[in-house]
């Protein structure tokens, strides 16, 4: 097949068009999101499925997962049993590229592989949000003039944030090599990082 590449596992001719030009990503498109109703061409010229969402309904999913379930946190005794179960549902919408403002609202969050962003991706691209926010959040300011509505941590991740609907909520979640990677490391610091702050108030106390 002219012009055509090669899938490195099992040697299947797959077409120019679906192969990603960009030497430094670690895929191959698995999905064509071109076949998707709706479906939105990106600056970057790469299709996502689905249709981008808007900023009014993207902020009003921010302040429901940010505000709202924080400060309902805050209530002894009831706010912990809100928290835990937000934590749960969270972990358990990070599988479906969703968290529990975007349920709600109905938003879901697809990587440019074509794909719903999977647990891993959406942990990761969690730890990400954190340097926008303290950048006196300028990582989520800049989502308000950008073409495609993107964060800075949605650059980081290669991820957009898009209207639910039948064909994105039907694709798979998945994960980048390197989100699992920042994942585990995340799991291994915060246990460590809790040690050393309670050593140094020890060694602080005598």
């Amino acid at each position: 097949m002219p012009g055509a590449s090669f899938c490195q596992e099992c040697g299947t001719a797959v077409p120019a068009e679906s192969v990603d030009q960009n030497p430094t990503r670690e895929y191959v498109r698995t999905n064509d999101p071109s076949g998707y109703t709706p479906m939105t061409i990106a600056s970057d010229g790469i299709a996502v499925p689905g249709e981008i969402a808007g900023m009014k309904t993207r902020t009003g999913a921010w302040l429901i997962t940010n505000i709202l379930v924080n400060m309902t946190g805050a209530i002894p005794v009831l706010g912990f049993i809100v928290s835990l179960g937000a934590f749960i549902w969270t972990m358990s919408l990070y599988r479906r590229g969703q968290d529990v403002g975007a349920s709600i609202t109905a938003l879901s969050v697809v990587r440019d592989t074509g794909e719903l962003a999977g647990f891993y991706h959406m942990w990761t691209r969690g730890l990400a949000s954190i340097i926008s926010f303290l950048a006196i959040g300028a990582g989520f300011w800049t989502a308000y003039s950008d073409p495609d509505h993107q964060t800075w941590h949605d650059k980081w991740m290669g991820t957009y944030v898009v209207k639910a609907g039948p064909d994105v909520d039907g694709l798979p979640g998945t994960s980048s090599s390197t989100a699992k990677a920042w994942f585990w490391v995340s799991i291994a610091v915060v246990p460590i990082a809790g040690l050393l702050a309670i050593l140094g108030l020890l060694i602080a106390a005598f």
